[in-house]
């Protein structure tokens, strides 16, 4: 196989790396110091709220997390993934922000967060995935154009199914990501550079504005002098917890398939032999958000098989635990690409416990659009994942200072790309905090709180 740049054009060059904020630099120690006399507290103790607190210790801000560790969240599991395949050169240029940090996380923690695989993007429709190539042109990002033939001649395994068009597209920088290994490597350097204080596993029972303070379920009272919401699917309740009003935000429950291999054929299954794969869906309806499939390599000592799942296509949850605004139910059946394919399956009154139906089915037709080799018929492992999604007329993220109390950043609406991006958006949270700026500036507006939302226009 031919050697390809992760960064670098294939012509030639190297991509040169962001600067490290004007915050850390000239700094010799990165050990977190109680400079302002209130710490920054940080509601929730996943991929968003880890990064957040690492970023805020290292340039010297004092901490304190707290996590409800809730058995429904978002960040669990074996792996996920990293890459750079965006179309929007913001979303593309924020994931290699990302990738920078994971680096400086790695230097820390001394072995691996991630198994390099590349990502391969591939589709039923040309425009997409046109698009997609004309960014990596753009912004100097290596990629390769390839048919279904230097497909399979590349990764054997892999014979794409004639639906899609002969355009796929390969980035070498794509990874599987170890999510509980990152979580670790997080939760490590915030307790290394904060003190054992800046990291602790207790609910939070109020929370006063007026005072700003926290109260725990233990009884604690924390003073704050910012207050950071990284709550995932649960940042609505906590919102009305504290006041404020509810965001356009709406909870799915996906659903990802481990597929079973033939005997003997694990290793031509795993990251060392496969990319990571995107597919390009088109939604049901234009005016529905996007949605699409994914499938990541084995890798070693991991779970047998090799991980299936469908983008934004699993059930919506009506109920009390994840409060929605008013009109969010309407909206989300018009606009949700889901409403177009589960038809009268599209909204669950209780957590699921069994195994979706529809979800199976889709991940089952994926799985034989590439990887026809596998035990479709046969799964190795079947969970659910919860997507903390939004009804913003557009694809971004939700982060910025809440509009009614400038003392907290809402850190939200991630649906599922949490750890593409989780280091970025920690160092973003951070700026807004202590006023820094942010690498990829751009973002800061788009993602902001009080921006177009479809529930005007349902």
């Amino acid at each position: 196989m031919a050697h390809f740049s992760r960064w670098a054009p294939v012509a030639g060059g190297i991509l040169a790396s962001l600067p490290i904020s004007d915050a850390l630099k000239g700094r010799k120690s990165l050990r977190c110091e109680a400079k302002q006399s209130l710490p920054v507290v940080v509601l929730g103790g996943g991929v968003m709220g880890l990064s957040t607190a690492w970023s805020l210790c290292r340039r010297g801000v004092k901490v304190e997390l707290l996590d409800a560790n809730h058995s429904e969240k978002g960040s669990w599991g074996e792996t996920r993934i990293a890459r750079v395949s965006y179309a929007d050169p913001v979303m593309l240029r924020l994931a290699r922000r990302s990738y920078e940090l994971y680096e400086e996380l790695k230097k820390e923690h001394r072995e691996p967060l991630m198994c390099p695989t590349g990502c391969l993007d591939v589709g039923f429709d040309r425009r997409s995935l046109d698009g997609l190539a004309k960014t990596y042109e753009e912004l100097g990002q290596s990629y390769e154009r390839l048919s279904h033939r230097q497909v399979a001649e590349r990764w054997p395994m892999l014979r794409l199914s004639d639906d899609y068009v002969e355009a796929s597209v390969f980035c070498p920088a794509g990874d599987a990501v170890l999510a509980s290994v990152v979580l670790e490597a997080l939760k490590e350097q915030v307790q290394q550079l904060g003190g054992p204080a800046a990291y602790v596993e207790s609910p939070v029972v109020s929370i006063d504005r007026a005072k700003k303070t926290v109260t725990t379920e233990d009884g604690k009272t924390i003073a704050y002098s910012k207050l950071v919401l990284a709550g995932g699917i649960w940042s609505n309740q906590i919102l009305s917890l504290m006041g404020l009003p509810l965001l356009p935000l709406v909870t799915s429950v996906e659903q990802q398939t481990y597929y079973a291999t033939p005997e003997g054929t694990e290793e031509l299954f795993s990251a060392g032999k496969l990319p990571v794969v995107l597919e390009h869906n088109p939604s049901p309806e234009p005016e529905m958000k996007r949605r699409g499939g994914y499938m990541i390599p084995h890798v070693s000592n991991g779970v047998d098989g090799v991980k299936f799942g469908m983008h934004r296509q699993g059930p919506l949850m009506d109920h009390e635990d994840f409060p929605m605004v008013p009109g969010a139910f309407a909206a989300a059946q018009r606009y949700f690409a889901c409403a177009g394919t589960r038809a009268e399956r599209l909204w669950s009154q209780r957590w699921p416990e069994e195994e979706d139906s529809h979800l199976r089915e889709e991940t089952d037709a994926f799985a034989r659009r590439i990887l026809p080799d596998l035990s479709i018929e046969k799964s190795e492992l079947t969970m659910r994942c919860p997507y903390d999604q939004h009804l913003y007329a557009d694809e971004d993220f939700v982060v910025g200072v809440h509009p009614e109390d400038p003392d907290i950043i809402v850190v939200c609406g991630f649906a599922g790309e949490g750890f593409k991006f989780g280091p970025a958006i920690g160092e973003m949270a951070a700026t807004l905090v202590t006023g820094d700026s942010f690498a990829v500036p751009e973002s800061v507006q788009r993602f902001r709180l009080n921006r177009p939302s479809l529930l005007l226009l349902s």
